[in-house]
C-alpha cells in the first residue's frame, strides 16, 4: 500500500469516527485531528501538531490541495462530506488569498469531479454545489470565468441522463445559495457590499437561461421524448427538474423578499427580459400537463411552481391581449383541475392548489377577472370547490385560510371596483352568503366529531382561529344582512337545545349527570364557535361606513350573544363552576373586545343599541359597559383556576380602562365603583389562587389606572380605595414578634398584599399619585415590610416583598421627584439598605447543593436585591453626598452587603443565570459611575472579582449584559485616568523646586505606564498591585473587536479606548502579536488597518477623541469586510510583562 493510500485510509477512519462515533470523546478527538490536518487559518489551530500529519500545510492553497487529493482518492461518503464541508469553510474564510490560477483550478476541479462521478449521493451533490456557489459568490466580481454558470452546467445537461440529473441538482443549490432571503444576504453583506449586485447580475445574465433549459427538460418529460434506463431514473430527473424550476421562479428578483414566512404575500417581480418566456404558448400548458402527469410529491412541487407563475406582475405583459391570454389560461387550468379533481386526493397537492387560488386572486384584480369570458361559471365552480374544501377539514385542515383569503380579497375589491355589473355583483353576493353559511355550519357540525375522536380543536389556538374568522367576517360583509340571517338561523336551533338542557339542570331532573355534562360540552363548544363568528362579524364593521341598517343587524347579533350569556349565567348561579365551559367564556371576552373596537367610540351612533334597548334596556355605552363589567366580575369570581381565561378577562378590563374617555365612562358604572371599593372581596376567588400572582398584578394595574383616571383624585378618594389594604394589614393582628411574622397565615397574607401593591404602583406615572401612596405606605406600613424581610429571610417567600420594593424605588417617569427639602429619597434608601442587609446577611449563610434549585432558592432574590440597589443608584433622586457627608451607615452597609452577596456567587453561576447576570451588571454599571469609587476601601478579593466580572461580562452573548459591562469598564478606566492625572499634578505642584522632577512634563497616561504613579485611592493601589488586570482586560476586549462577529462594536469601542489609553505599551505588543499571527500575504494589510485605528486620536478622555476612536473601529471592521479578510485569532495574548 502506497503512502498516499495509507494517508487516505487514515483520514477515512477519522471521518468515520467524526460522523459515526462510538463516544463523544472519540468524535472530539477525530474532529481535532482533522481540523489540525486541514487548517482553515481562522482559529488558533493554525498548523497541524507534531505526529498528526507529516504533510506540510502553510497556506490556504496547501489546505485546498490536500482536500482535493482526499476527494480524488476516496469514494467514502464520510470522507466526501468532511472534505467538501471543510473546503467550503476554507473558501469562505480565505478566498481572497487564493491566486487567480488557484481559483480557476479549484472550480474546474469541482465541476470535473461532479462530471466524473454522476453516481454521487444526492447529499454529496448538494454539498459540492454549496462549495461551487460559495466560490461563485466570492469570485464573481474578479474572475470572469465564474460568470459562465449556465454554460458550464450545460455540458452536464447535454451528456447522459445521470449527468443531466447531477447538473440540475447542482444548479438548484447554486440558484438557492446565490439568492438567499434578504435577511441572510445581509450577513453576506458584511463580507462584501457587492453581493446584492452579484445577485442582480446573476439574475440578468444566467437565471433566464437556466430557467429556459429547465423548461425544455420539463417539456421533454411531459412529451416522453427521453429514453430512461429505469423508472427510478425518470423519477429522479422529474424531481431535479421541478426543484430547479421552483428555485428559479422563487428567486428574489428585486431583493425585497423578507423571509419564507411571507411567501403568500406579494407579487413576483419578474424582469421584462423574461416576457417571451412567459408568453410562450406552450409554457402554461406544459406546467399544467406536468402537474397532471407527475405523481405526488413531484406534482405538488409543480403546483408550487404554478403558485409562483400565477403571482407575476401585471406589467410584465406589454400587450393587454397577451396578459389576457395568460389570465384565461390560468383560469382554465384551475377549472380543469376542479372539474377532474386531478391530484386533489393528495393533501400536499390540495394545499398547494388552495394557495394557487389565493395568490392568483391577490395578483389579478377582480375587474380583470370579471371581464373574461366564462367568469361567472368559473367563479361558481370555485365556490363549489370552496364549499367542499370547508367540509374536508379532516383531510386538509390548513386550507380554509387560503380559501377564505381568496374570497375575502374578492369582497375587498368589490368595494372599490364599481363597474363589475349587476349580474356579477349579485352572483358574488349570493356566493358569499352560501360560503358563510357553509363554513359556520361545518365548523359547528365538526364539534361532536372532534370531541368524540379526540382531534385537535382549533379553538385551543385562539390566535389562529381569530385570523381565519376575520376573513370570514370580511366575506360576510359583502351581503351582510343575508349572511347575518344565515348565522342567526344556525344559532337559534342550538339555543333551543341549550335551553332544554338548562331546564333539566334547573329542575334537578338529571338522571345521568355525566351524559348531561357531555351534551352540554358539545352545545357550549358549538356556541363558542358561533360567538367567535359573531365577534368577527361585528368586528369587521367598516370604520368609514356608517349605516343604520348594518348597526341594527349588529344590534341583533349582540342581543343574541347577551341572551346566551344570560342563560349561561343562570346555570352558573345554580351550579357554580360545575358545568362551565372556558371556550365559551373566552369567546364572550373576544366578542366584547370586537364590540368595543367597532362601537365604543365617540363617533358611533345609537342604532347599535336599538335591539339592545328593546330587550335589555341598554341604550348607550355606559349601560353596555355595565354588562361587560358584570361579565368580567363573573369570570373573576368563577374561574379561579383558569390562568388563561383570567388573563384574557383582565386584558379586556385593561382595554376598557385604557384611554381618557374610556376610563371616564368606566368610572361612572356602579359595578366599577364597587370593585374599586371592594377589590379584595372574597368572591374574587382568583385572588386566593397562588398560581394567579401574575394576573393579580395585572388586576391591580388596571385598578390603579381606573382610580387615577379622574384628574381630581383627592386624598379621601385614595384612602377609600386603599382601605381594603388597611383592613388586610389590620386583620394580621399584632405583629410584635418574629414568631408572629413567621406564622403561615401571616406569611401568605403579607405575601399577597405586597404582590397586589406591586401591581398597583407599577402604572403610576405622576409624582402626585406616587406621593399619595408613599405617604400612606411609609407612615403606616414600611416598618411591617422591614420586619417581615428580617423575619422571613432567606425563605423564597420574601420574593414578593423584594419585588415590591424594587418597584417602589423605581423612578419611572420621574415620579420620585421629591421636593429639594424633602428627606423622602434618603428615607427610602435607608429602608432599601436595611432590606438588602437583612436579607443578604441570611442568604449568604445558605448553601444550596442542588444546582437545579440554586436560582429559585437563592439567586432569584439576590438578583432582586441587585435591582433594588441599581434603581436607587441610578434613580437620581437620592442625595448620596449627604449620606457620605454625615457618615450615614446606610450607604456603607448597603455597599458592603452588595459586595458580600457578589462574592457569595461563583463567577460561573453569575454568568449562567441570565436574569441574575443582567441585574448584577446593571448594578455594576450604576455603581461604577460614582458610588463604587466613594467606598473607603474594599478587599482585594472583591476587586479581583469585579475585574474578572467585567472581563466575563464583555464576552457575554447577552447584548444588554455586554453593554452594561462595557460601560462599567469605561467608567473604571475613566476614574483611573483622572486619578492618575490628578496624582501627577499634585506631585508636580509639590515639587516644583526639585529639578529632578521638574522634567516630568509628560503624563504617565500618555506613556501608557502606571508603574510610577502613586495614588491613595484603593482602586489605584490595587491596579498597581495586580498589574495584569488591565492588560488582561484589554486583550479580552481587543480580541472581541478584532475577531468576534458581533453587533456591539460601539459598546466595545468605549472600554477599549480607555484601556488603550492606560496600556499604550501593551497595546503595541498586542497589535504586533496580531500582525505576526496573520498569514504572510495579509500582514501588510493588517498592519495598515490596525494603525488606522489610532488615526486622529489625541489620547484624551474628551468626547471628540472617544467618538473619533469609535469611528475608526467601525471603519476598521468595514475595511475587513470589504476585502473579505478574516483575521487569524491569537492562540493566547502576548505576555503582560
Amino acid at each position: 500500500m502506497s503512502q498516499q493510500d495509507e494517508r487516505t485510509l487514515y483520514f477515512a477512519n477519522l471521518c468515520q469516527q467524526l460522523y459515526n462515533p462510538k463516544s463523544p470523546e472519540e468524535r472530539n478527538q477525530a474532529q481535532k485531528i482533522l481540523e489540525h490536518s486541514f487548517p482553515t487559518f481562522t482559529d488558533t489551530n493554525g498548523l497541524p501538531p507534531a505526529g498528526v500529519d507529516s504533510q506540510e500545510i502553510n497556506s490556504p492553497t496547501d489546505t485546498a490541495n490536500a482536500l482535493r487529493v482526499l476527494l480524488e482518492n476516496s469514494p467514502d461518503p464520510y470522507v466526501l462530506t468532511f472534505a467538501l464541508s471543510r473546503l467550503k469553510q476554507l473558501v469562505q474564510a480565505q478566498f481572497a488569498l487564493f491566486s487567480q490560477d488557484a481559483k480557476l483550478q479549484l472550480r474546474s476541479f469541482l465541476l470535473q469531479y461532479a462530471f466524473m462521478h454522476p453516481d454521487l449521493f444526492p447529499f454529496i451533490v448538494t454539498q459540492l454545489a454549496g462549495v461551487l456557489a460559495a466560490i461563485t459568490l466570492l469570485g464573481w466580481a474578479d474572475v470572469e470565468q465564474y460568470k459562465n454558470v449556465h454554460k458550464d452546467i450545460l455540458e452536464f445537461i447535454q451528456a447522459s441522463i445521470d449527468h443531466r440529473i447531477v447538473g440540475m441538482q447542482l444548479l438548484t443549490v447554486m440558484v438557492q445559495d446565490i439568492n438567499p432571503p434578504s435577511f441572510a444576504r445581509r450577513k453576506w453583506d458584511k463580507k462584501t457590499d457587492t453581493v446584492l449586485l452579484l445577485a442582480g447580475e446573476f439574475r440578468d445574465t444566467q437565471l433566464l437561461d437556466i430557467c429556459e433549459t429547465t423548461f425544455k427538460t420539463l417539456e421533454e418529460l411531459v412529451q416522453h421524448t427521453i429514453r430512461f434506463s429505469s423508472s427510478n431514473q425518470e423519477e429522479r430527473l422529474q424531481e431535479a427538474t421541478v426543484n430547479l424550476m421552483t428555485k428559479c421562479l422563487s428567486y428574489d428578483f428585486n431583493g425585497t423578499s423578507v423571509d419564507e414566512s411571507g411567501e403568500d404575500i406579494g407579487i413576483i417581480q419578474i424582469p421584462a427580459s423574461w416576457r417571451p418566456f412567459f408568453e410562450n404558448p406552450k409554457f402554461l400548458d406544459t406546467i399544467f400537463r406536468a402537474y397532471k402527469e407527475f405523481p405526488p410529491p413531484r406534482s405538488s412541487k409543480v403546483m408550487e411552481c404554478m403558485v409562483q407563475i400565477a403571482s407575476v406582475r401585471k406589467t410584465l405583459f406589454n400587450d393587454q391581449e397577451e396578459r389576457s391570454k395568460f389570465v384565461v389560461k390560468v383560469m382554465h387550468g384551475i377549472r380543469d383541475i376542479i372539474v377532474t379533481s386531478q391530484g386533489l386526493n393528495d393533501a400536499d397537492n390540495y394545499n398547494e392548489f388552495c394557495r394557487l387560488l389565493f395568490r392568483f386572486r391577490a395578483t389579478v384584480p377582480l375587474n380583470e377577472m370579471v371581464e373574461k369570458p366564462g367568469y361567472l361559471d368559473w367563479i361558481e365552480l370555485i365556490a363549489e370547490f370552496s364549499l367542499k374544501a370547508f367540509q374536508s377539514w379532516k383531510f386538509a385542515p390548513n386550507t380554509s385560510m387560503y380559501v377564505l383569503g381568496f374570497w375575502a380579497r374578492i369582497v375587498q375589491s368589490m368595494t372599490y371596483y364599481q363597474q363589475l355589473g349587476d349580474t356579477a355583483v349579485e352572483k358574488l353576493g349570493n356566493i358569499t352568503v352560501e360560503l358563510a353559511r357553509s363554513y359556520i355550519s361545518t365548523s359547528i357540525d365538526a364539534v361532536s366529531t372532534r370531541i368524540e375522536e379526540g382531534l385537535d380543536d382549533p379553538l385551543e389556538n385562539e390566535e389562529s382561529i381569530i385570523e381565519t374568522l376575520n376573513m370570514l367576517g370580511q366575506i360576510a360583509h359583502c351581503k351582510y344582512e343575508a349572511s347575518s340571517t344565515a348565522l342567526i338561523n344556525l344559532f337559534d336551533p342550538i339555543t333551543v337545545q341549550y335551553q332544554t338542557l338548562i331546564n333539566q339542570a334547573t329542575s334537578n331532573n338529571m338522571a345521568n349527570p355525566e351524559a348531561f355534562r357531555e351534551s352540554l360540552e358539545v352545545i357550549e363548544t358549538k356556541f363558542a364557535w358561533l360567538v367567535y363568528v359573531m365577534a368577527a362579524f361585528v368586528g369587521n364593521r367598516s370604520a368609514f361606513l356608517n349605516s343604520e341598517d348594518l348597526d341594527k343587524i349588529d344590534s341583533e347579533i349582540t342581543t343574541k350573544v347577551l341572551q346566551l350569556m344570560d342563560v349561561q349565567q343562570s346555570l352558573q348561579s345554580q351550579h357554580g363552576n360545575t358545568f362551565m365551559n372556558d371556550k365559551l367564556d373566552l369567546a364572550f371576552i373576544y366578542f366584547f373586545q370586537q364590540f368595543k373596537k367597532s362601537y365604543m367610540s365617540e363617533s358611533n351612533g345609537r342604532d347599535i343599541y336599538s335591539k339592545l334597548s328593546e330587550v335589555f334596556g341598554i341604550s348607550d355605552q355606559v349601560r353596555m359597559l355595565d354588562i361587560i363589567m358584570r361579565k368580567i366580575v363573573a369570570n373573576l369570581q368563577y374561574w379561579a383556576d383558569n390562568e388563561q381565561l383570567i388573563r384574557r378577562t383582565l386584558e379586556l378590563f385593561n382595554e376598557l380602562a385604557t384611554g381618557y374617555g374610556a376610563s371616564k365612562n368606566l368610572r361612572k358604572i356602579e359595578t366599577t365603583r364597587l370593585i374599586l371599593q371592594n377589590h379584595m372581596a372574597s368572591q374574587f376567588a382568583f385572588c386566593q389562587n397562588e398560581k394567579q400572582s401574575e394576573n393579580r398584578i395585572l388586576y391591580f394595574q388596571v385598578l390603579c389606572k381606573l382610580l387615577f383616571a379622574d384628574d381630581n383624585v383627592d386624598e379621601r378618594t385614595f384612602y377609600e380605595f386603599i382601605k381594603p389594604f388597611d383592613l388586610r394589614f389590620n386583620n394580621l393582628g399584632p405583629l410584635n414578634s418574629v414568631e408572629a411574622f413567621r406564622q403561615e397565615t401571616t406569611r401568605r397574607a403579607l405575601r399577597d398584599i405586597f404582590v397586589d401593591m406591586c401591581g398597583f404602583i407599577s402604572p403610576m406615572q405622576t409624582r402626585r399619585h406616587f406621593v399619595l401612596f408613599f405617604e400612606w405606605f411609609y407612615t403606616e406600613y414600611s416598618s411591617i415590610l422591614l420586619r417581615a424581610v428580617e423575619a422571613w429571610s432567606p425563605d423564597p417567600i420574601v420574593s414578593s416583598l423584594l419585588k415590591f420594593y424594587s418597584e417602589f424605588v423605581h423612578n419611572k417617569s420621574q415620579r420620585l421627584g421629591f421636593e429639594v427639602s424633602s428627606p423622602n429619597g434618603i428615607l427610602m434608601f435607608r429602608d432599601a439598605s436595611q432590606i438588602v442587609c437583612s436579607f443578604g446577611s441570611q442568604i449568604i449563610k445558605q448553601t444550596i447543593t442542588d444546582d437545579s434549585q440554586k436560582y429559585e432558592l437563592k439567586y432569584k432574590n439576590i438578583a432582586t436585591c441587585f435591582s433594588i440597589m441599581s434603581k436607587c443608584f441610578g434613580g437620581r433622586y437620592i442625595n448620596f453626598g449627604v449620606l457620605w457627608l454625615y457618615q450615614d451607615k446606610a450607604i456603607n452597609e448597603a455597599l458592603d452587603m452588595i459586595i458580600q452577596l457578589m462574592l457569595n456567587i461563583p463567577m460561573d453561576d453569575m454568568m449562567s443565570f441570565p436574569k441574575l447576570s443582567l441585574s448584577f451588571f446593571h448594578l455594576l454599571d450604576e455603581l461604577s459611575r460614582e458610588q463604587l469609587m466613594a467606598i473607603p476601601n474594599i478587599q482585594a478579593e472583591a476587586f479581583l472579582y469585579l475585574m474578572n466580572a467585567c472581563e466575563q461580562g464583555v464576552e457575554s452573548s447577552d447584548s444588554l449584559v455586554r453593554a452594561h459591562a462595557c460601560s462599567a469598564v469605561f467608567n473604571i478606566c475613566s476614574f483611573v485616568v483622572k486619578e492618575t492625572e490628578k496624582a501627577e499634578r499634585e506631585a508636580q505642584n509639590s515639587s516644583t523646586s526639585n529639578s529632578s522632577l521638574s522634567t516630568r512634563r509628560r503624563s504617565s497616561v500618555a506613556s501608557g505606564n502606571l508603574n510610577h504613579i502613586t495614588g491613595n485611592h484603593w482602586l489605584m493601589s490595587y491596579m498597581q498591585q495586580f498589574t495584569q488586570t488591565l492588560p488582561s482586560l484589554m486583550a479580552t476586549v481587543f480580541n472581541l473587536v478584532l475577531f468576534d462577529d458581533n453587533s456591539d462594536q460601539w459598546s466595545l469601542s468605549r472600554p477599549l479606548y480607555g484601556l488603550m489609553l492606560l496600556q499604550r505599551d501593551y497595546m503595541v505588543r498586542y497589535m504586533d502579536a496580531v500582525i505576526e499571527q496573520q498569514l504572510p500575504e495579509r500582514r501588510s494589510f493588517v498592519t495598515t488597518s490596525l494603525n488606522n485605528l489610532l488615526d486622529g486620536v489625541n489620547w484624551s478622555l474628551s468626547p471628540k477623541d472617544r467618538e473619533r476612536f469609535t469611528q475608526n473601529v467601525s471603519s476598521f471592521k468595514r475595511l475587513l469586510n470589504l476585502n473579505s479578510v478574516t483575521l487569524v485569532p491569537l492562540a493566547a495574548p502576548p505576555p503582560f510583562f
